[in-house]
C-alpha cells in the first residue's frame, strides 16, 4: 500500500471511531474540548495502591452533586470498573478498536449520572496499542464530550506509553499515593516522565489508605519537597482518604462505597475530594496530540540524594 493510501485507511478508520466526527491526525493543531468539561486521569506510579476504588468514588460522589460522569477504564484486568459497579462490560470491544462500532455504542450505563466506557475483556486490548489506536481513542472521547461534565480516567500505573498517553489526555492529574516508601518514588517517577512530556499539567496528590489528615499532609510535604527541589514542578494537596474497612465490604457488594454505607470515614474523604474538585475554577481543557514517542527511562538517584 502506499503512503498516500495508508494515511486515508487510518483517517477511515478514525472517522469511523469518532461516530462520524470530524477526524484530525497527530499533526494538526492541538484538540480542544468544550469549556467546562473536567478531563481528569486518575494514576498512580505503582499498583495496589487503590485507584480503582478512588474512581468509582469520586465518579458517585460527583453524581450526587448532579454531575454527569463518564469513567473511562484504560486499567484492564482483576479491577475492572464495570464488575466493580455490577454491570456487564461490552465483550466486543475490539469492534470498537477496529473501528467497527461507534464508541457511543461501547458505553455501559450505571444510572444516577455515571457511564462507563470498559476497557474490555482482554487486557491485550490496551496494553497492545498501537500510537494510532491510542489517537483514535482519544478523538472518540471528544466525540462525547456533550454528554458529561467530567471524564474520569482509570488509567494503569507505572510510565508505560499507554499510561502516560493516557494520563497526559487531561490537564488535571490526580496522583493517588499511599504512606509506603515505593510508592511515594515511584509516584515521582510518574510526574518526572509526564511533566518532561508536558509542563503545563496541573498535578493533584490524594493520600489513600492513611491514617489521619496528619501522616497525609506530612506525606505530601515530603514528596512536594522533592518534585519542587529536582522537577520544579509543584504539586495540589487535594486532599486524603482514610483507610477504612467498608471499602473492601463495597467492592463485595458490588457497589460504591458512598451508596452503600454513606455514613463511613471513606465516604466523607469522596465527598470532600468532590467538593474541593468542584470549588475550583477551571478553564478550557485543551488535548493537545499525542507525543508518538515512546516513554522516556527514567532513574530515582534524586531521592537518594
Amino acid at each position: 500500500m502506499s503512503a498516500s493510501g495508508l494515511v486515508a485507511d487510518q483517517a477511515d478508520t478514525l472517522r469511523r471511531l469518532a461516530g462520524r466526527a470530524k477526524v484530525r491526525t497527530a499533526s494538526d493543531a492541538a484538540l480542544r474540548i468544550r469549556a467546562g468539561l473536567r478531563v481528569i486521569s486518575v494514576t498512580s506510579g505503582k499498583g495496589g495502591v487503590g485507584k480503582s476504588s478512588i474512581v468509582v468514588n469520586l465518579a458517585s460522589a460527583l453524581a450526587a452533586q448532579g454531575k454527569r460522569v463518564l469513567i473511562i477504564d484504560s486499567n484492564p484486568g482483576m479491577g475492572d470498573i464495570c464488575m466493580r459497579l455490577g454491570r456487564e462490560a461490552n465483550s466486543r470491544f475490539d469492534r470498537v478498536i477496529a473501528g467497527d462500532v461507534p464508541l457511543a455504542d461501547a458505553l455501559v450505563e450505571v444510572g444516577g449520572g455515571i457511564s462507563i466506557l470498559p476497557a474490555g475483556v482482554e487486557i491485550q486490548q490496551y496494553t497492545s496499542l498501537t500510537p494510532s489506536d491510542r489517537q483514535a481513542l482519544l478523538q472518540g472521547m471528544i466525540s462525547l464530550q456533550d454528554r458529561f461534565d467530567f471524564f474520569l480516567i482509570d488509567t494503569g500505573s507505572g510510565v508505560s506509553a499507554n499510561v502516560t498517553s493516557f494520563a497526559s489526555l487531561a490537564r488535571e492529574i490526580l496522583l493517588v499515593v499511599t504512606p509506603e516508601p515505593t510508592s511515594v518514588m515511584d509516584s515521582y517517577a510518574l510526574v518526572k516522565t509526564l511533566s518532561g512530556r508536558d509542563s503545563s499539567l496541573k498535578f493533584k496528590l490524594l493520600v489513600n489508605m492513611c491514617r489521619d489528615a496528619k501522616e497525609a499532609a506530612s506525606l505530601y510535604a515530603k514528596l512536594s519537597a522533592i518534585t519542587g527541589r529536582f522537577l520544579q514542578v509543584s504539586l495540589e494537596h487535594s486532599g486524603s482518604i482514610l483507610h477504612d474497612e467498608m471499602i473492601t465490604e463495597s467492592v463485595r457488594r458490588r457497589g460504591a462505597l458512598c451508596s452503600i454505607f454513606p455514613g463511613s470515614k471513606g465516604a466523607l474523604g469522596f465527598r470532600e475530594l468532590a467538593t474541593n474538585l468542584l470549588s475550583q475554577d477551571t478553564a478550557e481543557s485543551v488535548l493537545v496530540p499525542e507525543n508518538l514517542a515512546a516513554a522516556p527511562s527514567w532513574r530515582n538517584h534524586e531521592l537518594s540524594s
